[in-house]
């Protein structure tokens, strides 16, 4: 009897990209010092109207929906990102310990397993040619297939994480047709039993974004204070990856430091950032150091926020791409019994917060969550808990504008069959 992806606990992606930090790429230091998005010419926003068929089970599913030629004008049209259930497709299923159906881990039940499949059709900017191009997902729930132009791309699931994927190789010049065919449950619905409402669907956002073929695929910015917190070092990891069959040559990562005011920051004792090659479809870690002369400190009272900006030169010292983050400085102990940061004593003030909405689901906006960052503030609340799983990136980032204290939870809770999964079976490691 053949084995199902979405039932196999050993099979969590295929052909999709290893994780990094939310970034999005540039043409120059200008433009990602500005951290928009938005303005980048990389960067391609594919939510709005898809069209969208609800089947009740995957022997019911349209199995050939991905074909080019397929007709679906007799569709629905749905919101991406949104959950299904709050569009009238199926029901929220509430519960805590207990599963949404009887456990027999890794199986799912067959017969009352909705599957949601979207169509979507775009184009690639003229620009974007020669160059590496991605699609990412920030959360769809709760496992996938994606096509390219009727062509099988990859699987992913884990509903909580983002998932990415290299379509290069996939589209044309002209119309190019995406296909998604979303499951409800999957054997991975064993690890997230998170006493919360069970919704489906692609509830987050997918976008498009392009690389050169020499790309800085995932950074790491943190820091770390003199004995005094008075000057700090500027601590930067960098991967760059080459995507291209034949061995690069020399490239660079240089490191801008941008204070609240748009103003450059010197930055003493620099030291790395050099690349003498890299192998064809290889990657190579650089570490960037610098020390920063008394820098404004980031807390809960007063979220003082730099911007990192990187970018990456080739051998002729040409920009080829830059990237950035808001960053604040500041350095979390325990010391006994008590947290500190930058050696100031903090009394946690916290709250669980899920992420839903009575009206939107789990397909929350950033300006729900501004909702809720200005109501905990109102109330002195300082630190919040992802309860209890990974949150949409933007949360995380007005955490750190307003000045929240962040928990961030794992996606792993099997209390529902605590003594099968994950136990002591290595299948479940992945």
């Amino acid at each position: 009897m053949a084995t199902f992806d979405w039932e196999n606990p050993e099979i969590v992606e295929r052909n999709r990209e290893a994780p990094h930090c939310t970034l999005i790429p540039y043409p120059d230091e200008g433009r990602a010092a500005k951290c928009d998005r938005e303005a980048s010419p990389f960067f391609k926003s594919l939510n709005g109207r898809w069209k969208f068929k609800y089947s009740p089970n995957p022997n019911s599913r349209p199995v050939d929906f991905h074909r080019p030629d397929y007709d679906d004008s007799s569709w629905d049209e749905i919101d991406v990102p949104s959950n299904w259930e709050m569009k009238g497709y199926g029901r929220p299923i509430y519960t805590n310990v207990q599963y949404p159906f009887k456990p027999d881990p890794p199986k799912v039940p067959h017969d009352d397993n909705p599957v949601g499949s979207y169509r979507r059709k775009f184009e690639i900017p003229e620009s974007w040619w020669g160059r590496q191009v991605f699609i990412h997902f920030d959360g769809v729930c709760s496992a996938f297939y994606l096509w390219v132009n009727g062509r099988m791309v990859g699987y992913s699931q884990g509903s909580m994480t983002p998932a990415e994927f290299n379509i290069t190789r996939y589209l044309k010049k002209g119309e190019n047709v995406l296909a998604v065919e979303v499951y409800r449950w999957c054997d991975g619905t064993y690890l997230e039993d998170q006493d919360f409402w069970f919704l489906s669907g692609i509830y987050r956002d997918v976008y498009l974004f392009c690389s050169p073929n020499v790309h800085m695929r995932d950074f790491f910015v943190r820091c770390d204070f003199d004995e005094g917190y008075r000057d700090a070092t500027l601590l930067v990891t960098v991967k760059v990856h080459n995507y291209s069959p034949v061995e690069a040559g020399p490239h660079a990562v240089k490191l801008t430091l941008i204070d609240a005011d748009g103003r450059p920051v010197e930055l003493r004792s620099v030291s790395g950032g050099e690349i003498d090659h890299i192998p064809a479809y290889g990657e190579k870690i650089v570490e960037i150091s610098a020390v920063v002369e008394k820098p404004e400190k980031w807390s809960a009272e007063r979220p003082y926020l730099y911007t990192v900006v990187l970018s990456l030169s080739d051998g002729s010292g040409r920009v080829i791409e830059a990237e950035s983050c808001r960053f604040g400085f500041r350095k979390v102990e325990v010391k006994g019994c008590k947290l500190f940061i930058n050696g100031v004593p903090v009394l946690i003030r916290g709250v669980n917060r899920h992420e839903i909405h009575p009206d939107l689901g789990r397909a929350i906006t950033e300006e729900v969550m501004l909702q809720d960052i200005l109501l905990m503030k109102r109330f002195n609340i300082n630190a919040v808990r992802t309860s209890h799983y990974p949150n949409h990136p933007r949360w995380y980032e007005l955490c750190d504008e307003y000045g929240i204290y962040l928990i961030d939870e794992a996606n792993v809770e099997s209390h529902g069959v605590r003594n099968a999964v994950p136990d002591s079976d290595p299948r479940w490691l992945k």
